[in-house]
């Protein structure tokens, strides 16, 4: 009976370490969304797949409870949960661009799904969307080097100086963009441009040229050592799909908010 009793409790432990585990790794799941990025590449009804039509670009962006993209022609953003972690339930807004019939359809089939809480899956490489009428959407995740193309961002912060308070409000913003032919932007006088590459969480950036031109001594000095430390960056970060940080080998940073067009 002694022996029963304590084959009972092991048991007992056995399934509640099994149960704890099993909602842990569920709460993980839901969190290791949050900050990634995904792009549509198919979309099929009833097992057959639809022709998607040329140039379509849709994306989904994960960040804490928020949910944004490009959704073909405009850009959305709102509110999202997962529950039970297999239902997303979104509420967004867009903007009001028009564009071609066939971009506008599978536009608004897109937010149709996506506000019509349908069941999500997803693993390290690939998110699915689908609904009761055996619709699926089909996402690849995005690195942050496809995050970051056809991306710009303004300059708040260089090596914990705040940039308000070293340029004044009538001068050039400081800039990054990037694109599929490398790096742009305006340096506080000049513009200039170069090569990067990124691998991971590791950035390579130059060489930098620039045009010449001159300006006040102190914008120069700005302006000479936010390409410094433009040229010398080694690590990226993307926080929150708003926020860009770069890093050099010494840990000085530059810091940039992400600029919406």
């Amino acid at each position: 009976m002694k022996k029963m009793s304590i084959l009972i409790g092991i048991f007992t432990v056995f399934l509640l370490n099994c149960f704890v585990l099993s909602a842990y790794s569920k709460k993980q799941n839901v969190y290791n969304l949050n900050g990634t990025s995904w792009e549509l590449i198919q979309v099929s009804r009833k097992g057959k797949n639809i022709v998607i039509p040329k140039g379509t670009k849709i994306t989904i962006n994960f960040s804490e409870n928020e949910i944004n993209g490009f959704s073909g022609i405009n850009n959305y953003s709102g509110d999202y949960m997962i529950k039970n972690n297999s239902t997303l339930s979104a509420d967004v807004a867009t903007t009001l661009m028009a564009g071609s019939e066939n971009l506008m359809n599978i536009e608004q089939n897109f937010l149709d799904i996506l506000q019509s809480f349908p069941k999500i899956s997803y693993s390290a490489n690939t998110l699915t969307l689908s609904n009761n009428k055996k619709e699926v959407w089909t996402f690849k995740v995005l690195t942050l080097d496809k995050k970051l193309q056809n991306t710009s961002w303004k300059l708040l912060n260089m090596d914990g100086k705040d940039i308000s308070k070293l340029i004044s409000k009538n001068e050039n913003n400081i800039t990054l963009s990037f694109n599929e032919n490398g790096i742009n932007g305006n340096s506080g006088i000049n513009n200039y441009f170069g090569d990067y590459e990124i691998v991971n969480n590791n950035i390579k950036v130059g060489p930098l040229g620039s045009t010449k031109m001159a300006g006040p001594e102190n914008l120069m000095k700005v302006e000479r050592e936010f390409l410094e430390l433009l040229e010398n960056s080694k690590k990226v970060k993307l926080s929150d799909q708003k926020t860009l940080v770069l890093t050099t080998d010494k840990g000085k940073s530059l810091t940039f908010e992400k600029i919406y067009q």
